[in-house]
């Protein structure tokens, strides 16, 4: 039995429905305006006040930075491929005629891939404030507070969040392997993650600056 002017649970009124298309476009637009938030941020060469009388680095030209010292270390790569392929045979390539992974090569080639992203990495944050790419582009990492250069367990951190990844990156350049792919593919989307980081806060500092307290900066000091 059903008492008149009562509604069901299922029943919506006129002020409900009124509510629900208020409320319903909220959700996309903000969505969209996260978006654009982000697109921005990845996008934006806004010169941007740093410690020391420094600007922050812009992420494009980070990006850019990257890239480069990634197809650095692909060159590295190639030629130890070349050298180790064939271990104690004639060099050669890292898998076999058949197409199959030479699997202790493989692994050869990787420690010292290590051993160089590191040196390379770590050491030139160290020594000089700048990998090969930051210096084509005008950049250079320091302490978060003065932009110092970083002492070397910060860099070693540094390193492990970032540097690591790079090097996966890389292997798809001369590993022509499902392996190295799969590898090659985590590293993308774990740089696609410091991306994000890197975008979410004023002062451009993503997860291994966070962690390592570093920044990255323009190397010339800005205009008074």
């Amino acid at each position: 039995m059903t008492v008149p002017g009562a509604t069901s649970g299922d029943d919506t009124g006129p002020e409900q429905e009124a509510v629900r298309d208020e409320r319903s476009p909220a959700m996309p637009a903000a969505s969209e305006r996260a978006s654009r938030g982000l697109a921005q941020g990845i996008t934006s060469t806004e010169r941007v006040a740093g410690p020391a009388g420094l600007l922050l680095a812009d992420v494009p030209n980070r990006i850019m930075a990257l890239v480069i010292d990634i197809i650095l270390l692909s060159g590295v790569g190639l030629v130890l491929a070349w050298l180790f392929g064939g271990l104690v045979s004639e060099p050669g390539a890292l898998d076999s005629p058949g197409g199959e992974l030479k699997v202790l090569a493989f692994l050869v080639v990787l420690l010292l891939q290590l051993a160089v992203s590191a040196a390379y990495f770590a050491g030139a944050w160290v020594l000089f404030g700048a990998t090969a790419g930051m210096r084509l582009l005008g950049l250079r990492v320091g302490t978060e507070t003065d932009a110092r250069p970083l002492g070397p367990r910060h860099a070693l951190v540094r390193w492990l969040i970032v540097g690591i990844p790079a090097l996966l990156v890389s292997l798809a350049f001369y590993v022509p392997n499902t392996i190295a792919l799969i590898l090659a593919g985590l590293g993308v989307a774990w740089l696609l993650l410091l991306l994000y980081t890197m975008v979410q806060g004023s002062t451009k500092q993503a997860l291994q600056d966070r962690l390592a307290r570093s920044i990255v900066v323009r190397a010339r000091r800005r205009r008074a």
